[in-house]
């Protein structure tokens, strides 16, 4: 993290601070990774709730952030400024067409246009670009978000969606099956024994939260599916919601009782997001209508 401060003070350029963002990052994560021996007396490495206590940390990062774009609108001038930071890659000789586009976009968001505003737009248009060379690295990313983009695709379809929901509503449903079968083999185990409990005096509290934090979501998935019916975006919001509440609450306690399941159904929250996202865009640019119908689609 030093070398990363040292570097953005050090330094111009966007290659400079993406470098800077990964050494801060890797910095923060060998940092974060050691919590385990910050918050027990023995050091303990392998403390259960780390992986979740690193996650919530996360979770508290990615919330800090959408307040922050939520709380207050751009100005005039973050817009000339973020555009003038842009126009630095021309004085360096490194000025990619994506950064050039990016500083003209800042520009034509600026509702009223004075002549800085409009010289700054004109310098940038005459400023020359420098492409990426077409190495190895970059032809491999573009068969990787070719492929990636050919999944999403398909998303906004209306089958599609509704096979998604499906999906998402099983692993809920199976999440929950799983501590619920777990607790009754207990149960089991313990009557075997004359030890005479209920299933839910087995049932760990971390385990009755997860079952909570998993069927309020669940309950969102199967009113999604009936909205679609109706209501083609509403159905999509209510799922988007969904998803986002099992990534921000149910994988917290996912990653308390089982790390490798977590990463498992995190990994298909993170696909389930994206892909609603796409449909979400691709509605509100086309402009369809709210309604439709079952399609045979997959995703």
């Amino acid at each position: 993290m030093a070398a990363a401060l040292l570097i953005c003070l050090s330094f111009l350029g966007n290659r400079t601070r993406l470098l800077a963002a990964l050494l801060g990052g890797v910095g923060f994560g060998t940092f974060i990774d050691e919590i385990g021996k910050f918050i027990t007396r023995d050091n303990n490495y392998f403390y259960q709730p780390s992986i979740a206590l690193i996650y919530i940390m996360f979770v508290l990062i990615y919330l800090a952030f959408r307040d922050l774009q939520m709380r207050s609108a751009i100005s005039r001038e973050e817009y000339l400024v973020n555009a003038i930071n842009d126009l630095e890659e021309a004085v360096i000789n490194d000025l990619q067409p994506e950064e050039r586009d990016r500083a003209l976009r800042y520009l034509g968001a600026i509702a009223e246009k004075d002549d800085l505003t409009l010289r700054l737009a004109a310098l940038i248009e005459e400023a020359s670009v420098q492409p990426h060379p077409d190495g190895w690295l970059r032809r491999v990313r573009r068969y990787v978000v070719a492929g990636y983009e050919a999944v999403l695709a398909r998303a906004d379809r209306f089958g599609g969606l509704v096979t998604l929901f499906v999906l998402q509503l099983v692993v809920n449903a199976g999440t929950v099956a799983f501590i619920v079968a777990r607790a009754w083999s207990a149960e089991a185990v313990a009557n075997a024994s004359d030890q005479q409990r209920g299933t839910f005096a087995i049932i760990p509290i971390s385990d009755v939260l997860l079952i909570v934090s998993t069927l309020v979501p669940s309950v969102l998935v199967v009113i999604a599916v009936f909205a679609l019916r109706r209501s083609r975006m509403r159905g999509l919001y209510l799922f988007r919601r969904a998803v986002l509440l099992s990534i921000l609450f149910t994988e917290v306690f996912m990653f308390y009782r089982n790390q490798g399941a977590a990463l498992v159904v995190l990994a298909f929250n993170l696909f389930a997001w994206a892909c609603v996202n796409v449909a979400i865009t691709r509605e509100s640019r086309a402009g369809l209508p709210m309604s439709g119908h079952f399609g045979t689609s997959t995703i």
